[in-house]
């Protein structure tokens, strides 16, 4: 079952479950459990958010606070990348 989600949140999660399957020998866990989990522990830390798409589907994408704390970042590393090249 594939949890729809932003893709910030899709980027976290994928992040989750890499971390989760270091140091594991063949016994991989579940994508599905690790997003379920990463998602619910979000929503409880309010960077997260649940609403019903236009499908009908419960979906789930990141709160204004972390966008714009994403954005604070991107615009912080352009300018450093910037400063270096001149």
């Amino acid at each position: 079952m594939t949890i729809p989600m932003d893709e910030i949140l899709q980027e976290i999660v994928d992040q989750a479950y890499g971390v989760a399957c270091l140091g594991r020998n063949g016994d991989l866990p579940d994508p599905d459990l690790i997003s379920a989990d990463v998602l619910a522990e979000l929503e409880l830390a309010g960077d997260a958010m649940r609403y019903v798409d236009s499908e009908g589907r419960i979906a789930w994408k990141a709160t204004p606070g972390v966008c714009d704390y994403f954005m604070d970042l991107q615009r912080d590393a352009e300018a450093e990348y910037e400063a270096e090249d001149v």
